[in-house]
């Protein structure tokens, strides 16, 4: 276990049952439990693909270079997306 649930823990484990039934449910109604637990893999299964796509990636980019050096690229704003 990692140090700052250990010292999460140990914290709470100072008041009463009750009390830490108490801060218990407001902890996990804090933190949406199931959200922030859904927001860690998403960015876990970001921080995975990242690697896995670098040469699509830096394969796109130098097509756009080619492109832009080509004159075949259009400047466009936001609003013309």
């Amino acid at each position: 276990m990692i140090a700052i649930w250990e010292e999460l823990l140990k914290t709470a484990s100072e008041f009463s049952e009750e009390e830490q039934k108490i801060l218990a449910s407001h902890w996990l109604r804090e933190i949406r439990l199931p959200d922030f637990i859904e927001t860690i893999r998403d960015e876990m299964k970001w921080e995975k693909s990242f690697p896995e796509s670098q040469d699509v990636l830096e394969m796109m980019a130098d097509r756009a270079l080619k492109e832009i050096r080509e004159g075949k690229a259009e400047q466009t704003g936001w609003d013309e997306l």
